[in-house]
Formats: C-alpha cells, sequence, structure tokens
C-alpha cells in the first residue's frame, strides 16, 4: 500500500510524536500488502456485540458495501464516550454514495439535534487543535484502506473509551477525521482479480475510476498552472473533497492507496512534468521524509525497500520512502 503524505505549516515540533502515534496506528491495524492490486473479497457474516464492535474472531474477513459503511461508521463512534466523534458526509459521488467523514476527538459536544449530516454537521474547529485528515479508497479498487480507515477510527474510539493513555491524549489534542471511501461507486462496481487500470472498455467500467470514466487522482489542478483550472463536472468527488479542505485547516494529510509498498511524500508533481526522475521538494520536506521514514521503519515489508510486488519486482525504494513527483509525476494526492 502506497501512502502519500501532505501537511501545512506552521509546525510544532512537540506534536510529532503524538501525530506518529496516529500513523503508526494505521501501520498496525493492516496486513502486509503482497498483491499488486487487492480487491473486494465477497462479505461474510460476523457477529457484532451490543458496543457495536466486531467480535474479535472474523472481524477482519469481509468488506463493507455501501449501507454498510455508514452503518460500521456510527458503531466505530459508538465505541467512544459521548462527545467524542461526529458523523457527516462532505458530498456525494456521482451515483449518489455519501461521502462519509467520521471526525474524532474530544469535547465535540453532542450532534445537531435535525439529524443534519451534511458538512456542518461536523461542527465547528477547535482553536489550537490540529486538524489531521486520512483518506482511502481513492480508486475504487485498492479497497484495503477502506476497511483499515474503518478499523482505525473503532480503535480510537474503543482506546479513548478503555483509558489508553496514547490515544487519550491523541484525541485531547487532535482533531483526526477519517474518510475511508472517496470512490465508493468504483468499490462497489470492482471485482476480485479485474486489475484493469480504466484504460479500455466503457467508461466507468473499471473499478478503479469514478462512474464517469475518470481516474480521481488525476483529476486534480495542477499547482504548477497558469491557465483555467480544469472542470470538476465529471468528479463530484474531487469536487467535495476540494472544497472541504479549503473549509478546513489541516496540518497533515494521508492519502492510502493499494499497489506498491511504499510511503510516498510531496511533491507529487514538478514544474517541468517530467514523467519520473524529478525530486519536488516542499519547504517541509524535513519533516516529511521523517514522517515517511517512521512509517516505513515500522513495516516489515516496507522498510526493506524491495517489496518485490506482482508486475513490479525489480522495483525498489531506498529505506521504503519516496518523493512522489521522483517516482512519478501526476496533479494528485
Amino acid at each position: 500500500m502506497a501512502s502519500g503524505w501532505d501537511a501545512r505549516p506552521p509546525w510544532r515540533p512537540g506534536r510529532l510524536p503524538l501525530l506518529l502515534c496516529l500513523l503508526l496506528l494505521v501501520q498496525l491495524l493492516r496486513s502486509p500488502a503482497r498483491a499488486a492490486h487487492i480487491k473486494k473479497a465477497e462479505a461474510t457474516t460476523t457477529t457484532t456485540t451490543s458496543a457495536g464492535a466486531e467480535e474479535d474472531e472474523g472481524q477482519f474477513d469481509r468488506y463493507y458495501h455501501e449501507e454498510e459503511l455508514g452503518s460500521a461508521l456510527r458503531e466505530a463512534a459508538a465505541a467512544g464516550p459521548p462527545g467524542l466523534a461526529r458523523l457527516f458526509s462532505i458530498g456525494s459521488s456521482v451515483e449518489g454514495r455519501p461521502l462519509w467523514v467520521l471526525r474524532l476527538t474530544a469535547g465535540l459536544g453532542p450532534p445537531p439535534p435535525d439529524g443534519d449530516l451534511g458538512p456542518d454537521a461536523a461542527g465547528p474547529l477547535l482553536p489550537g487543535r490540529p486538524q489531521v485528515k486520512l483518506v482511502g479508497n481513492m480508486h475504487g479498487d485498492e479497497t484495503v484502506s477502506r476497511q483499515v480507515l474503518v478499523y482505525l477510527a473503532r480503535e480510537l474510539a474503543a482506546g479513548y473509551r478503555r483509558g489508553d493513555p496514547r490515544l487519550v491524549r491523541l484525541l485531547n489534542t487532535t482533531d483526526v477525521y477519517v474518510l475511508p471511501s472517496l470512490n465508493p461507486d468504483g468499490f462497489e462496481r470492482a471485482r476480485e482479480g479485474d486489475c484493469g487500470l480504466g484504460d479500455s472498455g466503457p467508461p466507468g467500467a473499471s473499478g478503479r475510476d469514478n462512474s464517469r470514466g475518470r481516474d480521481l487522482n488525476r483529476s486534480f489542478p495542477d499547482q504548477f498552472s497558469t491557465g483555467e483550472p480544469p472542470s470538476l463536472d465529471d468528479v463530484p468527488e474531487v469536487r467535495a473533497l476540494i472544497e472541504w479542505i479549503r473549509r478546513n485547516k489541516f496540518v497533515l494529510s494521508g492519502n492510502l492507496h493499494g499497489g506498491s509498498v511504499v510511503a510516498s511524500y510531496p511533491f507529487d508533481d514538478s514544474p517541468e512534468h517530467k514523467a519520473t526522475g524529478v525530486y519536488s521538494k516542499t519547504s517541509d520536506d524535513e519533516v516529511f521524509r521523517y514522517l515517511a521514514k517512521a512509517y516505513a521503519s515500522n513495516h516489515p515489508i516496507m522498510k526493506t525497500g524491495a517489496p518485490h510486488c506482482p508486475g513490479d519486482e525489480e522495483e525498489t525504494f531506498k529505506d521504503g520512502i519516496t518523493n512522489g513527483a521522483h517516482w512519478y509525476d501526476v496533479e494528485g494526492m
């Protein structure tokens, strides 16, 4: 699984250990990815407790489909104490599926009494508390992150309730937002063993793309372009994400993909837009390298720098990390 990290200044060095705690929780909850593309498995039956958490046996052997994802996030919220979590949607996919986000931080208070689950249901920003967002399933057929982020949300909420010192401190000082699936339409279309990249067949046929045949991770505006930004009419998912980002002040972001086993950090593109080999660094390059190395060093395969993924057996990454543009240039996340 490739992970992309992005951040905004100002940085406070004292917060890095807490943010690393969050990143490493993501690692602990996922299994090392061996396949170049990991697809959706058929759903199996699991049992739930009264608190909404699945029993240990079998809890990691299924994927949540459309209605189940919202229910799973509600159950994750219910695993924590009142006032810790807020479920809301930042918008809808082409086919009208909600783009669910679960916000987790202490002191949120009760949800809106009218039951609104739109963007405003997230509640007000909390002064002095850094915002962190984690986004998964941007490519609908890269499915592991969708599940991992639900499990992460559940662990954060349940850990806070049971008094885990790390998680209590984390959620008392950090505003965490979990968006498990940016491409729910593609996820529903994806089938196990269909490893195409959307380059053939009718528009929207591939689980990788949205329902209008657009690759969401190739549909963001070019930060280095001086011309008019592209239309977002065919990518409401990208439009919703951009509008949500603009309404907030996220200091750290992670975008979890499936495929290559590497931690990729910004920038993902360069002014030259050369296909590969251009190191495009940000003003926070040192911080990004630190975060990427911390993440990769805690993964048994990623840290080797030689994951030997099927189809790319010879691909290597020093220390299990790479600058996005140096790997390959793309105006995405």
